[in-house]
């Protein structure tokens, strides 16, 4: 078969594009008191079509930052509580629904956070028991100061609201730590211990993500605190302080700041996000929001630098979510604080990153979930997805957010959702969000991404109905890694049937020296060879060769050898194998695996993990069925292969949530293994015809 360059998706923003695209009604812009015109033309286009990284410093040096820095209070993302005006957008349904919500809640004691249950992740792993009532505490601050904000001035729920207000604060800066006892230094340290220490505060997503929520507290109903007692403002500016923008800004010793210690991913944005909120709303010295800002931006390079081309995710569409999205949240916010710099969304790389989530959808509340993300993603937030797309003047990517907006409500996360106060605030007062009309799903039919290895592919354009295939080639650190070059995932009208099982509930061991202990991180249980009774080791050195993704209007497929994935035991020379969806009539997905070993091998065996009722028979077929909807049949060479079948029973949450109570593996094992020989596993749609 001949070989051609893929054809290429990115497309680049014209010169028009790079002009101020914020929107009368974002309120960045509204309660921004400054100009912004003396230094927007300088710094609005510069390498906004360079081909590497768009580097934050250049856009803004910090000569710039030091002379655009807003003072204290001159700048805020939300309106404050005292302005009723702007909070009259919020139509009545939502209010009433935030009010029920926040004013259930009162009168009730807030939950405990006794130092046994920080223990417990030291002494047993377990994680949860200790986040839940952290979680539940941040919930219900966030509920209060959006309820208090929504209470109309003579209502007398108002007082009652603004009191669990302050209940919560002075919760929150009572706890001895912020940051989550699975990342804590001292727990996890060379002689761990129990608990934290206090006078060495750890900053995680933990210690910055009630940093942002204080922050927007202060600015939104700190007016208000001041009015009961001016200290409950002053302590949380305080504690903020000591134990996230003071370590930020003195210490050195964050992996997620530069890969120094930890392989940068998604907490790199996620935190700088909260950390830009936290510095513009409650640090009070000029010279300190100035420093701090720049170090961010510093800190953000670092992230950029890091990241490939195509604007790929190697953490999954999941994480994305905290990973892309939290990096255009910090750019949003820096353009906002210091009005000016708009330009940097027309960037390549930057308009990429927006598109991943379109390129990674499969359909149904499913996606491609490489790596530790679920193949069902929780926690999405589309509003942010829109004017990802508005800013970087991608309609399909806009269209996408759209189509995910299920709920009636759209800035309100479901019930028993988690609940981001930043992010329900910017969905609040978007006015184009929240009055968009409904859209599709773009479902583009092919999506190749070069540096990231992954390819998606589906049979129409614009349309679950049929196959979809996606395949990875990579390596094996990437972040969340499972050891999985070469795995694939094929699903049939728009529900994945040859999957990816994801992750349990994190706990000790997941990100220990035992993680690939764990069944779901193994080869053994992803769609890859498994050759002398060897699957793939973690490590940068095992990775996929001669890697090549192929586009027509046909055929999609990826091609690799895997054998540098394999540990020299294996004794591979190489194995490629092809990923191919092709289309027509006959539509199918071809799995063709050709290998050459350097001696016999004494086993080698093909490995399946299937999500629905699995039927194999004797003949080389086996079929699969969803509960509801087509079945993929499956066929293989039965001369050359035996095929046998494992259920795998599933009790953690994690994975019934997403699969219900059990996953399959068919193991096909060759009957007489040879040093050279072929393969090809062929998926078809068991009849024809759409659902």
């Amino acid at each position: 078969m001949t070989s051609q360059r893929p054809v290429p998706t990115t497309t680049t923003a014209s010169p028009s594009d790079t002009h101020d695209t914020r929107d009368a009604h974002d309120t960045r812009d509204a309660h921004d008191t400054r100009d912004a015109h003396d230094t927007r033309d300088a710094h609005d286009t510069r390498d906004a079509h360079d081909t590497g990284f768009p580097s934050l410093r250049r856009w803004f040096p910090p000569s710039l930052v030091a002379s655009r820095m807003p003072d204290i209070g001159t700048w805020s993302p939300v309106p404050p509580s005292t302005d009723p005006e702007a909070w009259a957008v919020v139509d009545g349904a939502t209010r009433a629904r935030v009010l029920e919500t926040a004013t259930s809640a009162l009168g009730r004691p807030w939950p405990a956070l006794p130092a046994s249950l920080y223990a417990r992740f030291a002494r047993d792993g377990d994680r949860s028991d200790h986040q839940t009532p952290v979680f539940a505490r941040r919930a219900r601050l966030a509920h209060a100061v959006l309820a208090t904000a929504l209470c109309p001035r003579h209502d007398s729920r108002r007082e009652a609201l603004l009191d669990d207000v302050m209940d919560g604060v002075w919760a929150l800066c009572e706890e001895t730590t912020w940051a989550w006892p699975a990342h804590d230094f001292r727990v996890l340290g060379p002689g761990p211990g129990l608990l934290a220490d206090p006078d060495r505060p750890t900053l995680d997503l933990g210690a910055s993500g009630t940093a942002a929520l204080l922050a927007l507290t202060d600015a939104t109903v700190g007016d208000e605190l001041d009015g009961v007692d001016p200290v409950v403002r002053r302590r949380l500016r305080r504690e903020v302080a000591t134990r996230v923008l003071r370590p930020y800004r003195t210490r050195r010793e964050w992996g997620w700041y530069d890969g120094s210690t930890a392989k940068l991913n998604n907490w790199n944005p996620w935190i700088h996000s909260e950390l830009l909120l936290a510095t513009a709303l409650t640090e009070e010295d000029h010279e300190h929001r100035v420093d701090l800002v720049c170090h961010i931006l510093r800190g953000l390079d670092n992230y950029l630098r890091a990241q490939p081309g195509d604007g790929g995710c190697d953490e999954g569409p999941h994480y994305w979510w905290r990973a892309g999205a939290s990096l255009f949240e910090c750019l949003e916010t820096t353009t906002s604080l210091l009005g000016t710099g708009d330009g940097v969304f027309a960037h390549p790389l930057i308009r990429a990153m927006g598109r991943y989530p379109v390129a990674t959808w499969i359909g149904d509340g499913w996606a491609v979930n490489f790596a530790d993300g679920p193949a069902r993603p929780r926690e999405a937030a589309p509003a942010l997805l829109y004017r990802f797309g508005r800013r970087t003047a991608q309609p399909e990517v806009s269209a996408h957010a759209r189509a995910l907006r299920t709920d009636s409500e759209p800035a309100i996360p479901a019930d028993g959702d988690a609940f981001d106060l930043r992010r329900t605030l910017d969905a609040l007062f978007d006015t184009q969000w929240r009055t968009a009309p409904p859209t599709a799903f773009p479902l583009p039919v092919h999506t190749w991404l070069p540096q990231t290895q992954v390819m998606v592919a589906r049979a129409h354009q614009g349309d679950t109905a049929g196959l979809l295939v996606a395949a990875k080639a990579g390596r094996n650190d990437e972040s969340h890694n499972h050891n999985d070059v070469g795995t694939f995932i094929v699903a049939l009208d728009g529900r994945p049937l040859l999957v990816d099982a994801g992750v349990g509930t994190y706990r000790r061991e997941t990100f220990s020296r035992q993680r690939y202990t764990i069944w779901s991180m193994t080869s053994e249980y992803h769609n890859v060879p498994v050759v002398n009774g060897l699957g793939q080791p973690p490590g940068a050195m095992f990775r996929a060769a001669d890697v090549t993704g192929r586009h027509t209007e046909d055929t999609d497929e990826l091609t690799c050898d895997l054998a540098p994935a394999y540990p020299p035991r294996a004794r591979l020379r190489t194995w490629r194998r092809t990923v191919r969806l092709v289309r027509g009539a006959d539509e199918r997905v071809e799995i063709g695996d050709t290998w050459h070993c350097r001696e016999i091998p004494h086993s080698l065996s093909l490995h399946l993990l299937v999500a629905g009722e699995l039927e194999p028979r004797s003949d080389g077929r086996a079929t699969v069925s969803p509960p509801e909807g087509r079945s993929l049949s499956l066929t293989w060479d039965s001369t050359a292969f035996t095929a046998e079948t494992e259920t795998i029973p599933l009790t953690d949450p994690a994975f019934t949530r997403v699969w219900g109570t059990e996953l399959h593996r068919l193991i096909l094992t060759a009957r007489r293994p040879a040093s050279r020989g072929e393969h090809l596993l062929v998926a078809r749609s068991l009849t024809s015809g759409p659902r």
